[in-house]
This record gives structure tokens, sequence and C-alpha cells, in this order.
């Protein structure tokens, strides 16, 4: 496989950051794994009995790929998340009152239950994050704005991020196993709308609101601003011991993409040079070696599929983990089994 070199500066960068990720104290026992939503039809390519979406796990130290279950596609967005240490999948599927809700599904007892009511929409599904808590972007009914919720799985309560603020929206969220702390994505909705009326008027691409990362304490609640960019959307974010790794862009759906390491405690900015196509679900290894992306790896000789990829950032080697070849992967999500 074709080697491809990065800037000097760059490997300086990385270096610096695996001796830190790696003296920030003993190695935890914790079994690490994805989980992968993969829709396709029930019955090859007939369309006539729908979709499913089938739920894999993929242990990272056996390599081993599962077939966990499959679940009915009912929802907006296919979305499911693999839970080994409450032997659960969570995911969104249709409600009683035709929004999206979070469900359960019981993988030994084979049982579904309805979690939440209210909703609307679902785009992220972190589990067992703190004190058997659930962590969700997530849209109320009646709502435009994208929130972040936590989900008390005992009780099933929500916990509403700034529940009466209307016009932030939260594109991304992520959360920090070394410190269990959440990360978000925001932006304005009022600007994102302004932006977009002047990219019609003149017929140009549209340039994106400010976008900031804050960091959310799972206990008080409280947020601090990590870093703030300036017309330039934040598309992915994956945090990691003392930093976050994100995807950016200068104009909406648009090319190229930039990849940047940032720290967490002064929100510097480091960008990086990286030879894939991904604008979502970025993870950060353990290890800090490297990260697991979705999407493509750029070769020029080479026509790569679409696929669940690991990169080394020392070896600059990359590991196929999962390819687009049945049906269509919508997410993955990297997790720990204690």
């Amino acid at each position: 496989m074709k080697r491809t070199i990065l800037p000097n500066q760059f490997i300086a960068v990385v270096i610096t950051l695996l001796l830190f990720i790696a003296g920030c104290g003993p190695e935890e026992e914790a079994h690490e794994y994805l989980s992968i939503t993969n829709t396709e039809y029930v019955n090859g390519t007939d369309t006539d009995d729908g979709m499913i979406m089938r739920v894999y796990t993929y242990d990272i130290q056996t390599k081993a790929l599962t077939k966990l279950s499959d679940l009915p596609y009912t929802s907006q967005y296919p979305l499911t998340v693999a839970s080994l240490a409450n032997d659960t999948i969570y995911y969104s599927g249709v409600g009683k009152d035709k929004g999206d809700e979070l469900f359960s599904y019981d993988i030994q007892a084979q049982k579904t239950q309805q979690l939440s009511t209210g909703l609307f929409a679902i785009n992220s599904i972190i589990p067992d994050t703190v004190d058997h808590t659930l962590v969700m972007a997530a849209v109320k009914n009646g709502e435009r704005p994208v929130k972040v919720i936590f989900f008390d799985q005992k009780t099933q309560e929500m916990n509403i991020l700034n529940d009466d603020d209307l016009d932030t929206t939260t594109w991304d969220i992520s959360f920090n196993p070394e410190t269990s702390k959440t990360y978000a994505i925001q932006y304005s909705e009022e600007e994102q709308y302004s932006h977009m009326e002047e990219s019609n008027k003149t017929q140009t691409p549209m340039v994106p609101p400010n976008h900031s990362i804050i960091e959310i304490d799972p206990i008080s609640m409280q947020t601090r601003k990590v870093i703030e960019l300036h017309e330039e959307q934040i598309l992915t974010l994956s945090a990691r011991a003392e930093q976050i790794m994100i995807a950016t862009a200068k104009h909406i759906n648009k090319y190229p993409i930039e990849y940047s390491m940032v720290n967490i405690r002064t929100g510097e900015r480091t960008k990086m040079s990286l030879p894939i196509k991904a604008s979502s679900e970025l993870y950060l290894s353990k290890d800090g070696r490297g990260f697991y992306f979705l999407g493509e790896y750029v070769d020029a000789n080479v026509k790569h599929e679409r696929g669940i990829y690991y990169y080394d950032l020392k070896t600059q080697q990359f590991e196929e983990v999962f390819l687009q070849k049945e049906g269509f992967i919508n997410n993955f999500i990297l997790l720990s089994n204690p």
C-alpha cells in the first residue's frame, strides 16, 4: 500500500500528542469496539419490503466483526448504538406521535421499549457516559434547534441543556472518556439563515455562520467555550484526553475539508494534512496513535471504496475496518466495554 508522507511540522505535532496521551496515566482495562449502523433492503435489492438497520460491532483488539441484530428502519435518520456494557442497542424510531423517539432493544431478551416522548428527531446517541446517563443531540417536537439532551437511563428523565434557547443549535456531540466531559458543536440559527439569504441573493456558495465547540460538565451542567471559528463550519469532532480532532469547511456542502487538532485547555488549533475525505464520524483511538473515520482515503493511483478505516498517524498507514458493500453505512461510534 502506498505511503503518504505528511509535512514535518505535523509529524512533530503528532509525536508531541502521542507523548502527552501516553503520559496521561495508567492504562485502563476497558475493551474498545466500534458500533456500526448499516441500512440494507430486507430482501436484497427488493424495495417492496422496506429496509432494516443492521447493527454490527467491531472489536478493536481481535478485529472481529459481529452482527448483533436487525432493527426496523422507521426514523427520519437511521441511527443505532450498541452498548455491550448494558447488552442493549439504543436507536431512533418513529414514536406514537409520529416524531422520532429513543428506543432500546434488549439483545438477550429480544424486547423493544420506547424510552423518550416529545422528540421530533435524533441526530446522535452516546451511551455509557456518566452515572448511567445517555447523551443525545435531538430536536424537541414543535421546535427547530437541535439540543444537547442528557437522558437518565434509570429514571428515564431528560435534562435539556439551555432548554429556553431557541436560536442556538447543536451540529454534533462527543464524549471524552478520559475527562467524562461532553463536547458540542454549536451555531446560531438566525446567523445561518442570514448567510443563506445572502448566498441565494448573490448566487454564491454559502458561507457558514460562526461555529463554536463548548465543553459541558455532566454534573453541574456548566459550559465553557473551547474555541470559536469565524465563518467556518465544524463538521464533526472527537474529544480524547486533552485534544479534540475536528473536520472543517469554508463553505456549506463544499470541499475541501480541513482537519485540525484543538487543545481543550487553551483552544489552540493545529491544522493537519491528511490523505482522507471524511465529513462525519472521526474517532481518536485510545492510545492516540491514530483515528477511525467514515469516508474514503485519497490515493491518486487507486479508487478506494467508501467505508470505515483506521489511519495510523505515526506510520501513515490505513487499515480497512468495514467497507460499504451491502447497503449504506450511516454512522458508527467508538465505545468502551468495562
